[in-house]
């Protein structure tokens, strides 16, 4: 007996939004000047500083707004065009 293993690899994305002003720097960054604040927004916004760093920085304290962007359908996007792949379990 041969045991095999189906695997199904579905590809989803939710996507969310969320604005980040000045205030929202503010907030994660509470010892910052209001020049530095500044500084930050256009540094985000030129993408010389990461959004990934301040996501981090903002960590469980400061609470960031997100909205859906998108309505979308799980369950029908994983209705098809999906991956298959097997594969056999070695029987020890």
């Amino acid at each position: 007996m041969v045991t095999i293993v189906k695997s199904e690899w579905h590809s989803v994305e939710r996507r969310y939004s969320a604005e980040i002003d000045e205030d929202i720097l503010s907030e994660i960054y509470p010892n910052a000047d209001e020049d530095e604040i500044k500084q930050m927004l256009a540094d985000l916004e030129s993408g010389e500083l990461s959004v990934d760093t301040v996501i981090e920085d903002a960590g469980w304290d400061v609470d960031i707004d997100w909205d859906w962007l998108d309505e979308d359908d799980w369950w029908t996007d994983r209705k098809g065009g999906y991956d298959v792949t097997y594969e056999v379990l070695k029987n020890e």
